[in-house]
Protein backbone atom coordinates (compact mmCIF):
# COMPACT_ATOMS: atom_id res chain seq x y z
CA UNK A 1 0.00 0.00 0.00
CA UNK A 2 1.13 3.53 -0.81
CA UNK A 3 1.68 6.25 2.12
CA UNK A 4 -1.08 7.84 2.34
CA UNK A 5 -0.96 12.11 1.47
CA UNK A 6 -1.46 14.11 4.31
CA UNK A 7 -3.28 16.29 2.25
CA UNK A 8 -5.26 14.07 0.56
CA UNK A 9 -6.44 12.29 3.72
CA UNK A 10 -7.30 15.49 5.44
CA UNK A 11 -9.34 16.06 2.51
CA UNK A 12 -11.26 13.30 2.95
CA UNK A 13 -11.87 13.75 6.67
CA UNK A 14 -12.92 17.11 5.29
CA UNK A 15 -15.74 15.44 3.42
CA UNK A 16 -16.50 12.73 5.80
CA UNK A 17 -17.37 15.35 8.42
CA UNK A 18 -14.58 13.72 10.63
CA UNK A 19 -14.17 14.62 14.15
CA UNK A 20 -10.52 13.87 14.12
CA UNK A 21 -7.38 15.58 12.19
CA UNK A 22 -4.91 14.46 10.49
CA UNK A 23 -1.20 15.16 10.30
CA UNK A 24 2.33 13.28 8.76
CA UNK A 25 4.01 11.68 11.86
CA UNK A 26 6.92 9.61 12.46
CA UNK A 27 4.96 6.76 11.98
CA UNK A 28 2.82 7.58 9.22
CA UNK A 29 6.08 8.02 7.16
CA UNK A 30 7.03 4.02 7.69
CA UNK A 31 6.90 1.67 5.14
CA UNK A 32 4.34 -1.31 5.25
CA UNK A 33 6.91 -3.69 7.54
CA UNK A 34 7.50 -0.88 9.71
CA UNK A 35 3.68 -0.41 10.14
CA UNK A 36 3.05 -3.76 10.98
CA UNK A 37 5.96 -4.48 13.02
CA UNK A 38 4.47 -1.95 15.22
CA UNK A 39 1.43 -3.77 16.22
CA UNK A 40 1.00 -7.28 17.83
CA UNK A 41 -2.40 -8.34 18.05
CA UNK A 42 -2.70 -11.86 17.96
CA UNK A 43 -6.14 -12.65 18.98
CA UNK A 44 -7.54 -15.37 19.90
CA UNK A 45 -10.48 -17.48 18.51
CA UNK A 46 -12.79 -15.92 21.28
CA UNK A 47 -12.31 -12.57 20.31
CA UNK A 48 -12.99 -13.28 16.56
CA UNK A 49 -15.77 -15.37 17.27
CA UNK A 50 -17.37 -11.96 18.95
CA UNK A 51 -16.19 -10.56 15.90
CA UNK A 52 -18.49 -12.95 14.00
CA UNK A 53 -21.28 -12.88 16.36
CA UNK A 54 -21.41 -8.98 16.21
CA UNK A 55 -21.74 -8.94 12.48
CA UNK A 56 -24.49 -11.15 12.27
CA UNK A 57 -26.03 -9.83 15.71
CA UNK A 58 -26.19 -13.04 16.90
CA UNK A 59 -25.80 -12.79 21.26
CA UNK A 60 -22.88 -13.62 22.36
CA UNK A 61 -24.85 -15.02 25.78
CA UNK A 62 -27.72 -14.56 27.21
CA UNK A 63 -27.23 -12.37 30.08
CA UNK A 64 -28.96 -10.09 32.61
CA UNK A 65 -29.61 -6.40 32.19
CA UNK A 66 -26.34 -4.51 33.54
CA UNK A 67 -27.13 -1.58 35.65
CA UNK A 68 -25.62 2.11 34.79
CA UNK A 69 -23.36 3.24 37.39
CA UNK A 70 -20.70 5.32 35.21
CA UNK A 71 -19.57 9.11 35.39
CA UNK A 72 -20.33 11.25 32.13
CA UNK A 73 -16.97 10.94 31.64
CA UNK A 74 -13.50 9.34 33.02
CA UNK A 75 -9.96 10.27 32.76
CA UNK A 76 -7.48 8.58 34.93
CA UNK A 77 -4.80 11.32 34.52
CA UNK A 78 -6.79 13.17 36.54
CA UNK A 79 -9.14 11.08 39.03
CA UNK A 80 -8.05 11.98 42.59
CA UNK A 81 -4.36 11.98 41.19
CA UNK A 82 -2.72 10.83 38.30
CA UNK A 83 -2.55 7.11 37.71
CA UNK A 84 -1.56 6.52 34.20
CA UNK A 85 2.08 6.37 33.64
CA UNK A 86 4.39 7.91 31.07
CA UNK A 87 3.79 6.74 27.48
CA UNK A 88 6.64 4.14 26.42
CA UNK A 89 8.27 3.56 22.84
CA UNK A 90 7.47 -0.38 21.63
CA UNK A 91 9.53 0.42 18.96
CA UNK A 92 9.96 -2.68 16.00
CA UNK A 93 8.40 -5.30 17.87
CA UNK A 94 4.87 -6.49 18.27
CA UNK A 95 4.83 -6.45 22.04
CA UNK A 96 2.13 -3.66 22.44
CA UNK A 97 0.21 -6.28 24.40
CA UNK A 98 3.01 -6.48 26.79
CA UNK A 99 3.24 -2.83 27.05
CA UNK A 100 -0.53 -2.54 27.43
CA UNK A 101 -0.93 -4.76 30.53
CA UNK A 102 2.28 -3.76 32.24
CA UNK A 103 0.69 0.03 32.00
CA UNK A 104 -2.66 -1.17 33.22
CA UNK A 105 -1.21 -3.02 36.08
CA UNK A 106 1.18 0.13 36.52
CA UNK A 107 -2.27 2.25 36.80
CA UNK A 108 -3.95 -0.21 39.12
CA UNK A 109 -1.19 0.08 41.57
CA UNK A 110 -1.22 3.80 41.79
CA UNK A 111 -5.40 3.20 41.95
CA UNK A 112 -5.01 0.46 44.62
CA UNK A 113 -1.46 0.81 46.88
CA UNK A 114 -0.72 4.90 46.31
CA UNK A 115 2.64 2.97 44.22
CA UNK A 116 4.29 4.36 41.36
CA UNK A 117 5.76 1.32 39.53
CA UNK A 118 7.52 1.05 36.80
CA UNK A 119 7.54 -2.94 35.49
CA UNK A 120 9.55 -4.17 33.09
CA UNK A 121 7.54 -5.11 29.04
CA UNK A 122 10.89 -6.98 28.62
CA UNK A 123 10.61 -9.50 31.14
CA UNK A 124 6.79 -9.65 30.21
CA UNK A 125 7.24 -10.41 26.55
CA UNK A 126 10.31 -12.25 26.40
CA UNK A 127 11.33 -13.93 29.46
CA UNK A 128 7.17 -15.56 29.90
CA UNK A 129 5.46 -18.40 28.25
CA UNK A 130 5.39 -15.70 25.11
CA UNK A 131 9.33 -16.48 24.54
CA UNK A 132 11.91 -14.15 23.35
CA UNK A 133 10.04 -12.98 20.12
CA UNK A 134 8.46 -9.69 18.94
CA UNK A 135 5.65 -11.50 17.67
CA UNK A 136 2.49 -10.51 18.74
CA UNK A 137 0.13 -12.06 21.82
CA UNK A 138 -3.19 -11.30 23.62
CA UNK A 139 -3.87 -9.23 26.44
CA UNK A 140 -5.95 -12.35 28.00
CA UNK A 141 -2.70 -14.33 27.71
CA UNK A 142 -0.23 -11.85 29.01
CA UNK A 143 -1.94 -11.02 32.26
CA UNK A 144 -2.43 -14.85 33.03
CA UNK A 145 1.42 -14.68 32.93
CA UNK A 146 1.40 -11.60 35.15
CA UNK A 147 -0.63 -13.31 37.70
CA UNK A 148 1.07 -16.83 37.56
CA UNK A 149 4.60 -15.32 37.55
CA UNK A 150 4.27 -11.75 38.47
CA UNK A 151 6.48 -9.21 36.09
CA UNK A 152 9.98 -7.09 37.82
CA UNK A 153 10.92 -3.54 37.61
CA UNK A 154 11.76 -2.20 34.50
CA UNK A 155 16.00 -1.59 36.28
CA UNK A 156 15.71 -5.12 36.29
CA UNK A 157 15.37 -5.93 32.47
CA UNK A 158 15.15 -2.70 30.71
CA UNK A 159 13.19 -3.07 27.35
CA UNK A 160 16.40 -2.17 25.42
CA UNK A 161 19.01 -4.96 26.90
CA UNK A 162 16.75 -7.26 25.27
CA UNK A 163 18.35 -6.51 22.05
CA UNK A 164 21.97 -5.38 20.51
CA UNK A 165 22.83 -2.16 19.89
CA UNK A 166 22.37 -2.14 16.56
CA UNK A 167 19.10 -4.27 16.54
CA UNK A 168 19.35 -7.45 15.13
CA UNK A 169 16.63 -7.66 12.38
CA UNK A 170 14.63 -10.69 11.18
CA UNK A 171 14.73 -10.99 7.76
CA UNK A 172 11.79 -11.87 7.00
CA UNK A 173 8.61 -9.65 7.21
CA UNK A 174 7.42 -7.26 8.99
CA UNK A 175 11.18 -7.30 9.89
CA UNK A 176 10.91 -7.38 13.74
CA UNK A 177 14.17 -6.61 15.71
CA UNK A 178 14.67 -10.14 17.32
CA UNK A 179 15.54 -10.13 20.77
CA UNK A 180 16.74 -12.22 23.80
CA UNK A 181 16.11 -12.86 27.68
CA UNK A 182 18.47 -14.19 30.24
CA UNK A 183 18.03 -15.32 33.76
CA UNK A 184 17.69 -12.23 36.18
CA UNK A 185 19.18 -13.45 39.67
CA UNK A 186 16.29 -13.62 42.61
CA UNK A 187 13.70 -12.76 40.14
CA UNK A 188 10.70 -14.25 42.45
CA UNK A 189 11.62 -12.22 44.93
CA UNK A 190 11.52 -9.04 43.41
CA UNK A 191 8.23 -9.84 40.92
CA UNK A 192 4.77 -7.91 41.23
CA UNK A 193 1.70 -10.12 40.87
CA UNK A 194 -1.90 -9.44 40.32
CA UNK A 195 -4.55 -11.62 42.09
CA UNK A 196 -7.34 -11.63 39.48
CA UNK A 197 -7.37 -10.89 35.52
CA UNK A 198 -10.86 -10.68 33.39
CA UNK A 199 -13.34 -10.18 30.65
CA UNK A 200 -15.60 -7.11 30.08
CA UNK A 201 -17.64 -7.76 27.28
CA UNK A 202 -21.16 -5.62 27.67
CA UNK A 203 -20.33 -1.99 26.92
CA UNK A 204 -22.22 -0.81 30.25
CA UNK A 205 -20.14 -3.17 32.23
CA UNK A 206 -16.48 -1.60 30.85
CA UNK A 207 -17.79 1.95 31.70
CA UNK A 208 -19.15 0.84 35.15
CA UNK A 209 -15.55 -0.54 35.93
CA UNK A 210 -13.67 2.23 34.17
CA UNK A 211 -15.66 4.41 36.22
CA UNK A 212 -15.58 2.81 39.30
CA UNK A 213 -12.75 0.69 39.49
CA UNK A 214 -9.07 1.33 36.80
CA UNK A 215 -8.23 1.45 33.28
CA UNK A 216 -9.12 -2.04 31.22
CA UNK A 217 -6.93 -3.07 28.16
CA UNK A 218 -8.57 -3.24 24.85
CA UNK A 219 -7.68 -4.62 21.21
CA UNK A 220 -8.51 -3.58 18.08
CA UNK A 221 -8.41 -3.35 14.08
CA UNK A 222 -5.98 -0.97 12.76
CA UNK A 223 -6.37 0.52 9.65
CA UNK A 224 -3.89 3.06 7.76
CA UNK A 225 -4.91 5.95 8.78
CA UNK A 226 -4.77 5.36 12.01
CA UNK A 227 -0.73 5.87 11.70
CA UNK A 228 -1.74 10.05 10.86
CA UNK A 229 -3.67 10.87 13.77
CA UNK A 230 -3.05 14.14 14.83
CA UNK A 231 -5.75 14.47 17.73
CA UNK A 232 -9.80 14.73 18.14
CA UNK A 233 -12.28 11.58 17.91
CA UNK A 234 -10.50 9.10 15.41
CA UNK A 235 -12.35 6.75 12.91
CA UNK A 236 -11.61 4.17 10.03
CA UNK A 237 -11.90 6.94 6.61
CA UNK A 238 -9.35 5.78 4.48
CA UNK A 239 -6.91 3.16 3.90
CA UNK A 240 -6.80 -0.89 4.22
CA UNK A 241 -6.46 -3.02 7.27
CA UNK A 242 -2.98 -3.19 8.57
CA UNK A 243 -2.79 -5.45 12.27
CA UNK A 244 -4.31 -5.61 15.42
CA UNK A 245 -3.22 -3.58 18.47
CA UNK A 246 -3.29 -3.50 22.17
CA UNK A 247 -3.92 -0.28 24.37
CA UNK A 248 -4.56 0.55 27.69
CA UNK A 249 -8.24 2.20 27.66
CA UNK A 250 -7.60 5.17 30.60
CA UNK A 251 -11.38 6.77 30.14
CA UNK A 252 -14.16 7.53 28.03
CA UNK A 253 -16.79 10.48 27.37
CA UNK A 254 -20.31 10.41 26.55
CA UNK A 255 -20.43 13.79 25.36
CA UNK A 256 -17.91 13.15 22.60
CA UNK A 257 -18.89 9.10 22.41
CA UNK A 258 -15.46 7.52 22.44
CA UNK A 259 -12.89 5.79 24.56
CA UNK A 260 -9.67 7.53 25.93
CA UNK A 261 -6.70 5.40 25.24
CA UNK A 262 -2.70 5.23 25.82
CA UNK A 263 -0.83 3.96 22.67
CA UNK A 264 2.82 2.77 23.22
CA UNK A 265 4.27 3.95 19.60
CA UNK A 266 5.82 6.98 22.00
CA UNK A 267 4.85 10.84 22.87
CA UNK A 268 5.52 11.44 19.14
CA UNK A 269 2.07 9.84 18.34
CA UNK A 270 -1.24 11.66 18.30
CA UNK A 271 -1.54 14.20 21.50
CA UNK A 272 1.50 13.22 23.72
CA UNK A 273 0.83 9.07 22.72
CA UNK A 274 -2.64 9.26 23.51
CA UNK A 275 -5.85 8.72 21.56
CA UNK A 276 -9.83 9.22 21.27
CA UNK A 277 -11.55 6.65 19.30
CA UNK A 278 -14.96 6.44 18.36
CA UNK A 279 -17.39 3.83 19.98
CA UNK A 280 -18.16 1.05 17.52
CA UNK A 281 -14.62 1.79 15.64
CA UNK A 282 -12.78 -0.96 14.33
CA UNK A 283 -13.64 -3.86 16.38
CA UNK A 284 -12.72 -1.92 19.59
CA UNK A 285 -16.15 -2.62 21.36
CA UNK A 286 -16.09 -5.76 20.00
CA UNK A 287 -13.38 -7.32 21.01
CA UNK A 288 -13.69 -7.70 24.87
CA UNK A 289 -11.57 -5.40 27.23
CA UNK A 290 -9.36 -7.64 30.13
CA UNK A 291 -9.13 -6.40 33.41
CA UNK A 292 -6.45 -6.56 36.61
CA UNK A 293 -6.73 -6.24 39.92
CA UNK A 294 -5.43 -7.18 43.21
CA UNK A 295 -1.88 -6.02 43.09
CA UNK A 296 0.65 -7.52 44.98
CA UNK A 297 3.73 -6.57 45.55
CA UNK A 298 7.04 -8.20 46.86
CA UNK A 299 7.67 -8.56 50.61
CA UNK A 300 9.98 -5.30 50.76
CA UNK A 301 13.93 -5.82 51.73
CA UNK A 302 14.44 -4.22 54.99
CA UNK A 303 15.65 -0.74 54.99
CA UNK A 304 14.19 2.04 52.98
CA UNK A 305 11.50 2.30 50.48
CA UNK A 306 10.11 5.01 48.44
CA UNK A 307 9.27 7.63 46.96
CA UNK A 308 5.54 7.58 45.97
CA UNK A 309 3.62 10.02 45.45
CA UNK A 310 0.04 9.98 47.01
CA UNK A 311 -1.21 12.72 45.14
CA UNK A 312 -3.13 15.60 46.05
CA UNK A 313 -1.91 19.07 45.78
CA UNK A 314 -0.96 20.42 49.28
CA UNK A 315 0.69 23.36 51.03
CA UNK A 316 2.35 22.66 53.87
CA UNK A 317 4.61 19.57 55.70
CA UNK A 318 2.06 16.71 56.30
CA UNK A 319 1.58 15.64 59.63
CA UNK A 320 1.18 12.01 60.63
CA UNK A 321 0.00 9.34 63.05
CA UNK A 322 -0.89 5.91 63.44
CA UNK A 323 -3.77 4.62 65.86
CA UNK A 324 -2.97 0.29 65.22
CA UNK A 325 -0.58 -2.28 63.25
CA UNK A 326 -0.74 -1.27 59.45
CA UNK A 327 -3.21 1.92 60.34
CA UNK A 328 -1.98 5.57 59.21
CA UNK A 329 -3.42 8.74 58.63
CA UNK A 330 -2.08 11.89 57.64
CA UNK A 331 -3.30 15.14 57.29
CA UNK A 332 -1.81 18.80 55.31
CA UNK A 333 -3.32 21.96 53.98
CA UNK A 334 -4.82 22.33 50.77
CA UNK A 335 -5.00 25.05 48.53
CA UNK A 336 -8.39 26.69 49.88
CA UNK A 337 -6.31 26.97 53.89
CA UNK A 338 -8.98 23.95 54.69
CA UNK A 339 -7.36 20.69 56.48
CA UNK A 340 -7.42 17.52 54.25
CA UNK A 341 -7.25 13.68 55.45
CA UNK A 342 -5.60 10.69 53.50
CA UNK A 343 -5.17 7.51 55.09
CA UNK A 344 -3.97 4.15 54.76
CA UNK A 345 -6.40 1.10 55.88
CA UNK A 346 -3.63 -1.75 55.27
CA UNK A 347 -4.08 -2.23 51.75
CA UNK A 348 -4.80 0.70 49.79
CA UNK A 349 -4.65 4.33 50.27
CA UNK A 350 -8.19 6.08 50.69
CA UNK A 351 -9.08 9.72 50.61
CA UNK A 352 -8.35 12.94 50.11
CA UNK A 353 -11.29 14.03 52.84
CA UNK A 354 -11.37 18.00 53.06
CA UNK A 355 -11.93 18.30 57.34
CA UNK A 356 -13.02 21.90 56.74
CA UNK A 357 -11.21 24.98 58.86
CA UNK A 358 -9.03 27.95 57.65
CA UNK A 359 -5.46 27.42 58.91
CA UNK A 360 -2.20 29.10 58.59
CA UNK A 361 0.46 26.69 58.34
CA UNK A 362 0.94 23.18 58.90
CA UNK A 363 -2.21 20.67 60.80
CA UNK A 364 -0.93 18.52 63.82
CA UNK A 365 -2.96 14.75 64.20
CA UNK A 366 -1.55 12.49 66.83
CA UNK A 367 -4.14 9.34 68.41
CA UNK A 368 -4.19 7.98 71.84
CA UNK A 369 -6.48 5.16 71.27
CA UNK A 370 -7.58 2.74 68.04
CA UNK A 371 -10.15 5.09 66.25
CA UNK A 372 -9.41 8.41 67.68
CA UNK A 373 -7.69 11.11 66.20
CA UNK A 374 -7.04 14.45 67.23
CA UNK A 375 -6.00 17.69 65.13
CA UNK A 376 -4.84 21.16 66.21
CA UNK A 377 -3.78 24.01 63.65
CA UNK A 378 -3.74 27.92 64.10
CA UNK A 379 -6.46 29.76 62.59
CA UNK A 380 -6.21 33.15 60.71
CA UNK A 381 -6.58 34.70 64.12
CA UNK A 382 -3.02 32.75 65.93
CA UNK A 383 -5.22 30.68 68.22
CA UNK A 384 -5.20 26.90 68.49
CA UNK A 385 -7.99 25.07 67.07
CA UNK A 386 -8.65 21.51 67.84
CA UNK A 387 -10.86 19.09 65.90
CA UNK A 388 -11.22 15.27 66.77
CA UNK A 389 -12.68 11.61 65.34
CA UNK A 390 -14.34 9.07 67.93
CA UNK A 391 -16.96 7.26 65.48
CA UNK A 392 -17.49 10.91 63.73
CA UNK A 393 -15.41 14.30 62.92
CA UNK A 394 -16.17 16.73 65.63
CA UNK A 395 -16.46 20.45 65.22
CA UNK A 396 -13.47 23.05 65.86
CA UNK A 397 -12.86 24.51 69.31
CA UNK A 398 -10.66 27.34 70.15
CA UNK A 399 -7.68 26.48 72.94
CA UNK A 400 -6.73 30.11 72.80
CA UNK A 401 -2.90 31.01 72.71
CA UNK A 402 -1.21 33.50 69.60
CA UNK A 403 1.35 31.31 67.76
CA UNK A 404 3.60 32.05 65.28
CA UNK A 405 4.13 28.47 63.80
CA UNK A 406 2.12 25.47 63.62
CA UNK A 407 1.85 23.36 66.12
CA UNK A 408 2.71 19.60 66.88
CA UNK A 409 1.10 16.72 69.19
CA UNK A 410 1.90 13.69 71.02
CA UNK A 411 -0.02 11.21 73.52
CA UNK A 412 1.83 9.05 75.75
CA UNK A 413 -1.19 7.27 77.13
CA UNK A 414 -4.75 6.73 76.61
CA UNK A 415 -6.74 10.34 76.61
CA UNK A 416 -3.34 11.85 77.31
CA UNK A 417 -2.51 15.01 74.86
CA UNK A 418 0.60 17.71 74.70
CA UNK A 419 0.77 20.27 72.04
CA UNK A 420 3.46 22.33 71.37
CA UNK A 421 3.71 25.16 69.21
CA UNK A 422 6.27 28.32 68.90
CA UNK A 423 4.59 31.66 70.39
CA UNK A 424 5.07 34.98 69.21
CA UNK A 425 8.12 35.92 70.99
CA UNK A 426 9.54 32.86 69.06
CA UNK A 427 9.73 30.90 72.73
CA UNK A 428 8.06 27.38 72.46
CA UNK A 429 4.89 26.68 74.28
CA UNK A 430 2.90 23.96 75.98
CA UNK A 431 -0.17 22.70 76.23
CA UNK A 432 -1.45 19.27 77.78
CA UNK A 433 -5.37 17.64 78.02
CA UNK A 434 -4.90 15.35 81.23
CA UNK A 435 -8.05 13.30 80.67
CA UNK A 436 -10.32 15.51 81.86
CA UNK A 437 -9.29 18.99 81.14
CA UNK A 438 -6.92 21.33 79.21
CA UNK A 439 -3.44 22.98 80.85
CA UNK A 440 -1.35 25.31 79.54
CA UNK A 441 -0.08 27.24 77.97
CA UNK A 442 2.87 27.11 79.71
CA UNK A 443 6.32 28.59 77.98
CA UNK A 444 9.30 26.23 77.76
CA UNK A 445 11.58 28.98 76.26
CA UNK A 446 14.20 28.83 73.13
CA UNK A 447 14.01 30.99 70.50
CA UNK A 448 12.83 28.85 67.97
CA UNK A 449 12.81 29.47 63.84
CA UNK A 450 10.66 26.79 63.03
CA UNK A 451 7.91 24.95 64.51
CA UNK A 452 8.37 22.32 66.61
CA UNK A 453 8.55 18.34 66.79
CA UNK A 454 7.31 16.15 69.61
CA UNK A 455 7.94 12.05 70.20
CA UNK A 456 7.41 10.08 73.41
CA UNK A 457 8.59 6.70 73.97
CA UNK A 458 6.96 5.55 77.31
CA UNK A 459 4.68 7.01 79.42
CA UNK A 460 5.47 10.44 80.94
CA UNK A 461 8.04 10.93 78.63
CA UNK A 462 8.42 13.99 75.74
CA UNK A 463 11.16 14.69 73.08
CA UNK A 464 10.81 18.21 71.55
CA UNK A 465 12.90 19.26 68.74
CA UNK A 466 13.40 22.56 66.99
CA UNK A 467 15.57 24.33 64.35
CA UNK A 468 17.38 27.02 65.71
CA UNK A 469 18.35 30.74 64.29
CA UNK A 470 21.54 28.97 64.02
CA UNK A 471 19.62 26.28 61.33
CA UNK A 472 21.02 23.33 63.60
CA UNK A 473 18.86 20.96 65.48
CA UNK A 474 17.93 21.33 68.52
CA UNK A 475 16.64 19.02 71.75
CA UNK A 476 14.66 19.43 75.24
CA UNK A 477 12.87 16.64 76.75
CA UNK A 478 10.45 16.09 79.60
CA UNK A 479 11.99 13.13 82.23
CA UNK A 480 8.87 12.70 83.68
CA UNK A 481 9.44 15.32 86.83
CA UNK A 482 11.48 18.15 84.82
CA UNK A 483 12.47 19.15 81.28
CA UNK A 484 15.63 19.48 79.94
CA UNK A 485 17.61 22.33 78.91
CA UNK A 486 18.35 22.77 74.91
CA UNK A 487 21.02 20.03 73.31
CA UNK A 488 22.69 21.34 70.21
CA UNK A 489 22.80 17.81 68.22
CA UNK A 490 24.58 20.01 64.86
CA UNK A 491 23.35 19.23 61.23
CA UNK A 492 21.82 21.35 59.25
CA UNK A 493 17.75 21.96 59.35
CA UNK A 494 15.95 23.74 56.45
CA UNK A 495 12.43 23.70 57.70
CA UNK A 496 10.78 22.04 60.27
CA UNK A 497 11.60 18.66 61.78
CA UNK A 498 9.61 15.37 62.31
CA UNK A 499 9.78 13.13 65.20
CA UNK A 500 8.52 9.86 66.61
CA UNK A 501 9.24 6.77 68.39
CA UNK A 502 8.80 2.76 67.16
CA UNK A 503 9.94 1.60 71.08
CA UNK A 504 11.32 2.25 74.29
CA UNK A 505 14.40 4.73 74.19
CA UNK A 506 14.24 5.25 70.55
CA UNK A 507 14.08 8.39 68.41
CA UNK A 508 14.03 9.10 65.00
CA UNK A 509 13.99 12.76 64.21
CA UNK A 510 14.16 13.88 60.05
CA UNK A 511 14.05 17.53 58.31
CA UNK A 512 15.19 18.84 54.52
CA UNK A 513 19.04 19.57 54.87
CA UNK A 514 21.11 22.18 53.08
CA UNK A 515 20.17 20.55 49.63
CA UNK A 516 16.87 20.04 50.99
CA UNK A 517 17.26 16.18 51.01
CA UNK A 518 15.51 14.23 53.98
CA UNK A 519 18.12 13.85 56.62
CA UNK A 520 17.71 11.14 59.43
CA UNK A 521 19.19 11.01 62.47
CA UNK A 522 18.28 8.95 65.53
CA UNK A 523 18.51 8.25 69.06
CA UNK A 524 19.37 4.42 69.69
CA UNK A 525 19.15 3.76 73.44
CA UNK A 526 22.77 5.60 74.20
CA UNK A 527 24.11 7.59 71.38
CA UNK A 528 22.78 9.89 68.96
CA UNK A 529 23.79 8.92 65.26
CA UNK A 530 25.25 11.32 62.43
CA UNK A 531 22.97 12.56 59.49
CA UNK A 532 21.19 9.87 56.88
CA UNK A 533 20.59 11.41 53.43
CA UNK A 534 17.63 9.93 52.60
CA UNK A 535 17.60 11.98 49.06
CA UNK A 536 14.62 13.58 47.46
CA UNK A 537 13.99 17.14 46.80
CA UNK A 538 11.50 18.70 49.53
CA UNK A 539 9.42 21.39 49.53
CA UNK A 540 8.31 21.14 53.53
CA UNK A 541 9.46 19.61 56.59
CA UNK A 542 8.62 15.83 57.17
CA UNK A 543 5.99 14.13 59.17
CA UNK A 544 6.67 10.79 60.54
CA UNK A 545 4.35 7.94 61.87
CA UNK A 546 5.22 4.50 63.54
CA UNK A 547 2.91 1.41 63.54
CA UNK A 548 5.55 -0.93 64.91
CA UNK A 549 9.35 -1.53 66.08
CA UNK A 550 11.31 -0.92 62.86
CA UNK A 551 8.38 0.61 61.33
CA UNK A 552 9.05 4.42 59.89
CA UNK A 553 6.39 6.27 57.33
CA UNK A 554 7.71 9.39 56.20
CA UNK A 555 5.77 12.41 54.39
CA UNK A 556 6.62 15.52 52.62
CA UNK A 557 5.29 17.85 49.90
CA UNK A 558 6.82 17.39 46.92
CA UNK A 559 8.25 20.30 44.32
CA UNK A 560 4.73 19.64 42.35
CA UNK A 561 2.77 20.19 45.64
CA UNK A 562 2.36 16.51 45.99
CA UNK A 563 2.19 14.32 48.93
CA UNK A 564 5.04 11.74 48.80
CA UNK A 565 6.02 8.91 50.97
CA UNK A 566 9.03 7.23 52.51
CA UNK A 567 9.37 4.35 54.71
CA UNK A 568 11.94 1.93 56.67
CA UNK A 569 10.75 -1.37 57.36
Amino acid sequence: MATLDINTLSTQLSQAKASWTARQTPHSLLSDHEKRALLGGDFPQSYKDAVTAAASKAPMAAAAAVTAAFAPAVDWRNRNGNHVTSVKNQKQCGSCVSFCCTALVESMASIELGQLLDLSEADSHFASSHGPSCGGWNANACLAQIQARGVVPDALFPYMSAFENPPHVDPNPPHYWIPHAGPIPNRDAQAIKITSHGSLSNITDRKNYLSNIGPCAASFDVYDDFFSYGGGVYHHVSGPYVGGHCVEVIGYSEAEQCWICKNSWDTTFGVGGFFKIGYGQCNFDTYPFETARGVKLPAPAHGWHGYEGLGGIITSKPSATSWAANRIDVVARGTDSAVYHRWWNGSSWLGWESLGGIIQGAPAICSWGNGRLDIFAVGTDHKMYHKWYQGGWSGWESLGGQFSSEPCAVSWGPNRIDVFARGMDSAMYHLWWDGAHWGGWENLGGVLDSGPAVSSWSANRLDCFVKGTDSKLYHKWWNGAAWSGWENLGGYVAAEPGAVSWGPNRIDVFYPGVSFHMMHKWWNGSAWSGEEDLGGVLSSGVGVSSWAAGRLDCFVEGTDSAMYHKWYV
